[in-house]
């Protein structure tokens, strides 16, 4: 009976304990982890949050830490084992829902728990300034002809995936090249030496801005404000509604819920600040904000679309 009563007495002590550390919370610097090459999407949105959340905490700090490699495997794996304690967060992608299942990868979505949704940038088409692919009608013509190829971040990704969601309605044939970074995949655009990318809208905008590249066609459900004379997948005969790159933020399995909560109020907080909201606009990410919950929904609405599309393209491993 005493070793009953002193059973409960530490688990008591230990909730308040926690409780305590999560009021406390953050007590120390916090490791935003990307799972990318500096210059890509994920990093560039990921440093202009810290540049807000910073100015909204005490005693602490983010740090962006790059940890690239396997098409975001090596630091997704990282921040999968590394302590529920909040201190270690994850930039999350698409690509954490893939990756298990396409290329082995250790861990799985049920590793991670979602903290927020912080942007949505649909997928578009893109080939250089100088291609003679005027319209996503002729690109998709010339890839039923012949295969057409197209660099992407990695296999798993949302790009790669996308890719595959074309040839599935269409019947396109596309030889996927990955690279290293989005710096690579631009490099080989502005040079001629790809046929074209799918891209996030937002790592396109500013350079189609600059006439470098050209936007054949977006993947969302209407035209994007900034680009009024391209189509939709849809209008430009591609059957596919929506294709969107989410990007969040993640923690470990097992932080603890108020610690998540924490979290997600300071993620909120930097969506409400009117100079992050310039900057991401900026920067062509259009800002947004999905609370835990939210996030978790968006998550598992992809994982059950990309299963049906890594299964019939015998990519499983």
């Amino acid at each position: 009976m005493k070793k009953a009563i002193a059973l409960v007495a530490s688990c008591l002590m230990a909730g308040t304990v926690g409780a305590a550390a999560a009021s406390d919370f953050p007590a120390k610097d916090i490791d935003l982890i990307v799972p990318f090459a500096p210059g890509g999407g994920v990093d560039t949105t990921s440093r202009i949050i810290v540049e807000t959340a910073n100015t909204l905490i005490e005693g602490a700090e983010f740090n962006v830490v790059n940890r690239a490699g396997g098409g975001g495997v090596v630091g997704q794996t990282f921040a999968s084992k590394a302590a529920p304690d909040g201190y270690t967060v994850l930039a999350m992608t698409s690509s954490v829902v893939t990756n298990p299942k396409l290329k082995g990868a250790s861990y799985s979505i049920d590793d991670f728990v979602p903290v927020g949704l912080y942007n949505l940038d649909p997928s578009v088409i893109v080939v250089p300034a100088g291609s003679p692919f005027e319209t996503a009608e002729q690109f998709i013509a010339a890839a039923k002809q012949a295969p057409l190829n197209i660099v992407i971040a990695g296999i798993g990704t949302s790009h790669h995936m996308g890719g595959l969601a074309i040839q599935q309605v269409t019947d396109a044939q596309f030889n996927y090249v990955p690279t290293k970074g989005f710096g690579q995949q631009l490099q080989a655009v502005l040079g001629g030496h790809a046929d074209g990318a799918l891209w996030p809208l937002g790592e396109a905008a500013n350079h189609a801005k600059t006439d470098s590249v050209r936007i054949l066609a977006i993947a969302s459900d209407a035209r994007d404000e900034t680009f009024p004379d391209v189509p939709t997948y849809q209008e430009a005969g591609i059957d596919i509604e929506i294709w969107a790159t989410f990007r969040g933020w993640s923690v470990p399995k097992g932080t603890p819920p108020e610690v998540v909560t924490a979290l997600s109020g300071l993620l909120r907080k930097t969506y409400e600040t009117p100079a992050y909201k310039e900057k991401m606009s900026e920067a062509g990410y259009k800002p947004v904000f999905r609370g835990a919950d939210g996030f978790l929904q968006i998550v598992n609405s992809y994982a059950t679309l990309t299963s049906t599309i890594i299964e019939e393209s015998g990519l499983a491993q």
